[in-house]
């Protein structure tokens, strides 16, 4: 289903001094990353964004997907997103400069906190990685990516030469370039196998940045989201100061972390989903207009809302309305390809008259 925009132009060249408007439409937009499944029933923004400002927000789109708590939930529920996108290692390789996401746990045999990547079957093996104990006694874990050890160490400049190197965990076609880079370090170290049980299980502690680029994500999707739902062009002039912070990432931040629930008259607080699921929602009222959503609630999760405020309330006519969309996942994709359907969960407008 798509929603064709009938402006003509790409909504965000307006205000002046984001997109200039030379690029050609975008024929097929989706409101949610794609990175995050297709979901049958899905509407499609037609016309509304252009190419050059599809490819700016792919890049803060990356970072919510790769670099985010959605990440590790993506990675242990076997989320796929486009095909034809290339694979990456989310535990070893950073984002746009930002450090992979780290999961963090103690070694049951080796005595030390390891770098560790999880598997969609919930399974969890040691990164290859260096683990040093700096002169002051800090631990540092250092994933091993191959032809970059020496560019990595070099974010602590020199220092790291004097450090105790206390676990190296690589492979063979690692090995040369781990004695170019640390020489002796390396072979005054003895082998051992990790040796972990098969059905170990381990307490892990996972770390994702909350990054500017992030929250940029997180606020196109609420506001393509509203152009997806909501008769309003996206032009309208109340859009003017989220549009700046998504397109440049200037201003006070819209979005935040809440414990409201999505929609009160909807979701009861202690509502639990069977199925893993993104809701969004939208609301108008006379405080403003506000968007609400969660990313991988299920029957094992209850995540934090994110609260983003869109604008003041831009209807004339309307004075409250509220709207919101349940994305979930199938068991498997289906035949077309699909990861999931969506349910809407509409309340509709509230007229109210004062007088």
């Amino acid at each position: 289903m798509d929603k064709a925009n009938t402006c003509g132009r790409c909504v965000y060249t307006s205000p002046e001094g984001l997109c200039p408007g030379t690029s050609a439409l975008h024929p097929k937009e989706h409101p949610l990353p794609a990175g995050l499944g297709s979901f049958k029933g899905d509407v499609r923004l037609r016309d509304f964004i252009c190419y050059e400002c599809q490819t700016r927000f792919g890049k803060f789109e990356e970072v919510f997907l790769r670099n985010g708590t959605e990440a590790f939930f993506r990675r242990i529920l076997g989320v796929q997103g486009r095909k034809d996108h290339d694979g990456k290692n989310i535990f070893v390789e950073p984002t746009l400069g930002r450090p992979p996401l780290t999961v963090k746990a103690l070694h049951p045999n080796i005595g030390h906190e390891l770098l560790w990547e999880v598997t969609p079957q919930e399974l969890a093996f040691p990164v290859h990685q260096l683990v040093f104990k700096a002169t002051d006694g800090t631990i540092h874990q250092i994933p091993i990516r191959e032809g970059k050890l020496l560019n990595d160490l070099s974010q602590f400049g020199d220092s790291w030469k004097s450090w105790q190197l206390l676990v190296c965990i690589a492979n063979s076609a690692q090995e040369p370039e781990l004695q170019s880079v640390l020489g002796p370090a390396l072979s005054g170290m003895s082998s051992a196998p990790l040796g972990a049980a098969e059905n170990a299980q381990i307490e892990a502690e996972m770390k994702a940045q909350i990054s500017v680029p992030y929250v940029r994500a997180i606020s196109k999707i609420a506001f393509h989201f509203v152009l997806a739902h909501f008769d309003f062009t996206g032009v309208e002039g109340e859009f003017d100061d989220l549009k700046r912070f998504i397109y440049l990432g200037v201003g006070t931040s819209p979005a935040r972390k809440v414990d409201d629930v999505l929609l009160p008259q909807l979701v009861p607080e202690e509502a639990r989903l069977r199925d893993w699921s993104h809701i969004v929602t939208a609301e108008f009222n006379r405080d403003g207009f506000f968007s609400r959503m969660q990313f991988f609630a299920g029957p094992r999760l209850k995540p934090f809302v994110w609260r983003v405020h869109l604008g003041a309330n831009p209807s004339g006519i309307l004075a409250e309305k509220a709207q919101g969309i349940r994305y979930y996942y199938y068991q498997e994709p289906d035949r077309s390809g699909y990861s999931g359907g969506v349910e809407e969960l509409k309340l509709g407008p509230k007229l109210v008259t004062t007088l």
